[in-house]
């Protein structure tokens, strides 16, 4: 990571996001009911019912209504100044303060997690993309309320971006044009032998390693993302011998072509 959003190595731009805006018209008009209504509600019941209940059941959604209203400012300060540009070679994402951090597509490395689910008949997408660069240093972007220190190994700092609008368009983008940078590279270097780490699984000619168990290729019978996790079965056994999130492996795609062809190569000679 860098603080130069106009290296000349990012080559030319190619898109740019800005940062969401948080809906402000529901949570404006929740206070007013709130304070203006439920104040003298409370006062009228504490008078009446000469109790402690209506005090503990308002003043929780006096806190409820603050932690939400603190939590929609702290989302609005991230997204103040900062912006998401693509380019040809990398992308610069920069901050609330003002800082541009750069990462390169040949060597920042992507946690993606996405989840979908269904609300009132609508499919609603949650996007969360953390990005690590050769520092160490990860940079969270999108819906950062779902972020995860613990599931990212050997950072040396975590920041909290901004949700930038269209996910669906620049998080797919970013993961793309990463697989296209890296793949290439990651196979040449297994077939020199080269064990390659993503987080805390090991994928080398011999096999897949996982927290200190070894699955052989020839003894892995199926390997698949499912419902946002890797599912990996070995032959013989009925239970999951690995079952891990996608959003704890990084860069995913790469990972996942690299382990399929070796995996297939293996069952196939």
């Amino acid at each position: 990571m860098t603080e130069s959003g106009t290296a000349a190595w990012l080559g030319a731009k190619q898109a740019t996001y800005a940062a969401r805006r948080p809906p402000w018209t529901g949570y404006v008009l929740g206070g007013v009911i709130l304070l203006g209504g439920g104040t003298p509600l409370l006062i009228a019941m504490a008078v009446a019912l000469g109790a402690s209940i209506p005090l503990l059941a308002f003043s929780l959604m006096y806190a409820v209504f603050g932690w939400m209203l603190i939590e929609k400012i702290k989302l609005a300060r991230r997204g103040r100044n900062a912006r998401l540009d693509l380019f040809q070679h990398g992308a610069v994402v920069t901050t609330h303060d003002g800082k541009a951090h750069a990462f390169g597509w040949d060597s920042v490395r992507v946690h993606q997690d996405v989840l979908h689910s269904r609300k009132n008949g609508v499919t609603e997408s949650s996007h969360v993309y953390t990005l690590i660069g050769e520092d160490g240093v990860a940079l969270t972007i999108g819906d950062t309320r779902r972020t995860s220190t613990s599931r990212y190994a050997g950072i040396a700092a975590h920041m909290q971006g901004a949700e930038f609008t269209d996910p669906e368009q620049w998080g797919p983008a970013i993961v793309q044009a990463v697989s296209e940078t890296q793949l290439r590279r990651a196979l040449e270097d297994v077939a020199r032998g080269r064990e390659l780490i993503f987080n805390t699984i090991r994928l080398s000619l011999n096999g897949m390693e996982f927290k200190g168990q070894t699955l052989p290729w020839p003894r892995i019978r199926e390997m698949r993302p499912v419902n946002g996790r890797l599912h990996v079965k070995e032959d013989g056994r009925r239970l999951l011998s690995m079952d891990v999130p996608v959003s704890s492996i990084p860069n995913f795609p790469v990972f996942y072509t690299l382990a399929k062809r070796l995996h297939e190569a293996t069952r196939q000679s």
